[in-house]
């Protein structure tokens, strides 16, 4: 009986690129399996790069409020900026007071000319003679005409301390003579060698600018509030975290529903030790014990039923004392040692919580595309095994084809000379 073939054409008895096709779909299988294992990984690795972004965010947050430097507890103020200005430290008292200046500091300035050259002005000056001149004065040289010279010094420091004198040398003239700064605060007089003053005033740094016509008014007063804007940052920087952590830890029978970090342990510990942070009682410095109110209502934040954080304008208008407070050092979430900045560096660098799941979820991904291309190389290996078989398969039954055309063909021409006889 002949073998009936699907491509009559060629006399090919199967479709073998057909069958070998439907085959490897079913040998492909754990092989998309695996892509969608290495996808999940993907957005596992994308999902704790977010969340490693928006937890770092929020320790600058608590960095700002934590540094005192960015809480002046008091403010300076000059009636005429022009003449000078103010810089404070924690140390500032309330006060105002009355500033005169008759006289600003200047540094000795000489001239030494009949130089023909710029290299022999500045032999002069780093001579070994003039080494007194060179550790208190600093060197320009000016070409005054044509192969003409002239080496200026001027004082490294300002006032008559900082002076250095040239009298008696050859071709040397002064230019400026060192001065002391003239000034009076209330009345009294002051000298100073220097027009930056930091010893006259406890936590006052003075900068003279000009001499006053006048007297004008320095005022050293309470600041205003800059904790707002810092208060409100830490508060968005949590609950943009808090929300990206529910949405990422959804739970849901439904897969495609499902927050990619739901289960994920390690996220889960690392938020519950924000929020115990954030409620551990705020210390000063090094953890000492604070006066008064030290949960989050003396920031002014409150914690809403929702999980989320905000600054109650009622409870920030009652933290009256917060401005000085975080000027002396305020410290959130201090236990056994460490804040809760310092609990957060340590879950984002290298073996910390978080940056040890992010490298382990990298391994994971690292071993599945491992796997999928040994998988690839063995389903080359496959599907060339099949191509073999089925075209063997093919050729063999194109041959019992021929064979069984052949013998029919036999056959008839023996009936036909039967019947002949």
């Amino acid at each position: 009986m002949a073998v009936t073939s699907t491509t009559s054409t060629t006399g090919s008895s199967l479709d073998v690129a057909s069958i070998v096709s439907q085959l490897m779909e079913v040998e492909n299988k754990p092989l998309t399996k695996l892509d969608a294992k290495i996808s999940t990984s993907n957005v596992k690795i994308s999902t704790l790069g977010q969340f490693k972004g928006q937890l770092s965010s929020l320790k600058a947050a608590i960095d700002d409020l934590q540094t005192p430097s960015n809480f002046s507890a008091w403010s300076a103020s000059v009636s005429n900026e022009n003449v000078a200005s103010a810089q404070l430290d924690n140390t500032a008292v309330a006060g105002s007071y009355q500033v005169e200046v008759s006289q600003l500091a200047l540094p000795a300035i000489w001239h030494v000319s009949g130089f023909t050259n710029e290299a022999a002005a500045l032999a002069w000056y780093n001579n070994a003679s003039q080494s007194a001149v060179k550790s208190a004065a600093d060197a320009t040289v000016f070409r005054t005409s044509a192969n003409q010279y002239v080496l200026s010094l001027k004082a490294k420091a300002t006032g008559t301390s900082a002076s250095f004198d040239l009298t008696g040398v050859a071709n040397a003239s002064i230019d400026q003579p060192a001065q002391d700064a003239n000034f009076k605060l209330n009345g009294i007089d002051f000298v100073r060698s220097s027009n930056s003053v930091t010893d006259v005033l406890t936590g006052v740094t003075l900068n003279l600018k000009a001499q006053t016509a006048a007297p004008i008014t320095l005022t050293v007063a309470q600041a205003e509030s800059s904790a707002r804007p810092k208060l409100d940052a830490l508060v968005k920087a949590y609950n943009d975290l808090q929300s990206f952590y529910k949405a990422q830890t959804q739970s849901s029978a439904d897969a495609s529903t499902r927050g990619i970090l739901n289960s994920d342990f390690a996220v889960s510990s690392m938020m519950r030790e924000l929020l115990n942070g954030l409620m551990t009682p705020l210390t000063g410095t090094g953890g000492t014990a604070l006066a008064g109110a030290n949960d989050l209502s003396a920031l002014g934040i409150k914690l809403q039923d929702n999980g989320q954080l905000a600054v109650d304008d009622t409870l920030f208008n009652k933290a009256t004392t917060l401005q000085s407070r975080l000027a002396n050092g305020l410290v959130i979430g201090y236990s056994g040692g460490k804040d809760l900045s310092t609990r957060i560096t340590e879950m984002l660098t290298s073996g910390g919580v978080l940056q040890e799941r992010i490298d382990n979820e990298q391994q994971v991904q690292k071993d599945l595309n491992a796997r999928k291309t040994a998988l690839q190389d063995k389903l080359v290996s496959v599907q060339a095994r099949y191509t073999a078989q089925y075209a063997a398969l093919d050729a063999l039954l194109f041959k019992l084809n021929s064979t069984s055309t052949s013998l029919k063909s036999a056959l008839d021409g023996l009936t036909a000379s039967q019947k002949n006889n």
